[in-house]
């Protein structure tokens, strides 16, 4: 995430804010939109120079970023994080006057979305290099010397019963997790609803919902799913169906709007329970799919890219 107590930052905000408006109602009611106390805000835009004068806009957000500096962390980041937001998200630039000089606000709105950009790249690249070398660290033979004895379990679970094998799902799932080196949390309950466990993985959680069931998984079961993730913050989805999904739902499947989960099926835990691919390999294909082409649903092939 963007550090905002940046220096070069808070300068591009204050820039960029000041600049964005013309009026100084529009910019006062940015600043109650972003979390500034209206107490502080009418003191502010009601406070004249040595003047006389009322105060200019650049004045304003010098005055607010000296008084920001005492506040308490959290407010002060949820500030100007709202602030940077108002700043980046801004598709279109318009002066409201003839001496507005909203090129300036503009500039520092892009100057922002590189920084942003720049960060993201770093951290993305960090987490390669981590991957890279817990992968070199690790010994191969002792996840696949636990791979091979949670395979056995695994094809075991098949000659049990539907609810006992489901059961064993729900326990041989978070130990596949263990061994993959992803936090794993076991099913627990919460008021009115049953999760089935949850994963950390690359700063996301995934809420998991695991089905082991004779027939094909239909659309009320995805929507169950979707409603425990939009109640959860910044969390997502992902549903393991064993015997796949209906045709009507993979039909119905929307892409590229609003993905919040990921579905993958049988084939894909078997090929990972196999030693085929890693669910990391795995889970960064799926993740890959639904955020270049929007697909919910990716191939049991992860070579193809």
């Amino acid at each position: 995430m963007l550090n905002v107590f940046n220096e070069e930052i808070e300068y591009l905000i204050k820039s960029g804010i000041s600049n964005l408006y013309w009026y100084k109602n529009d910019l006062k009611i940015v600043w109650l939109k972003s979390g500034v106390p209206s107490k502080v805000c009418e003191e502010l835009f009601t406070r004249k120079n040595n003047e006389g004068n009322v105060l200019s806009k650049k004045q304003l957000m010098d005055l607010l970023y000296e008084q920001l500096h005492n506040y308490d962390y959290d407010r002060r980041l949820e500030i100007s994080r709202n602030f940077v937001r108002i700043l980046t998200e801004k598709t279109e630039f318009k002066p409201q006057d003839p001496k507005h000089k909203i090129e300036i606000s503009e500039n520092s709105a892009m100057k922002l979305k590189q920084i942003i950009d720049r960060e993201q790249r770093e951290k993305e690249e960090e987490y390669k290099k981590q991957i890279i070398k817990k992968t070199q660290e690790a010994k191969p033979e002792d996840y696949y010397s636990q791979l091979s004895r949670l395979n056995k379990r695994f094809t075991d679970s098949l000659k049990l019963s539907p609810q006992k094998r489901g059961y064993e799902l729900e326990k041989i799932f978070p130990d596949l997790m263990k061994i993959s080196g992803i936090p794993v949390e076991n099913s627990f309950k919460i008021i009115g609803e049953q999760i089935d466990g949850a994963i950390k993985y690359d700063s996301d959680y995934y809420l998991i919902e695991l089905k082991w069931i004779a027939v094909q998984v239909n659309q009320g079961d995805i929507s169950s799913l979707y409603m425990k993730v939009e109640g959860k913050m910044q969390s997502f989805g992902l549903f393991i169906a064993m015997n796949g999904y209906s045709s009507e739902l993979l039909q119905s499947l929307p892409i590229g709007k609003g993905i919040k989960v990921i579905l993958l099926d049988g084939i894909h835990l078997t090929n990972v329970i196999s030693g085929i691919y890693t669910f990391q390999e795995l889970l960064e294909y799926a993740r890959k799919q639904a955020s270049v082409k929007g697909k919910m649903y990716c191939s049991h092939d992860i070579s193809l890219g």
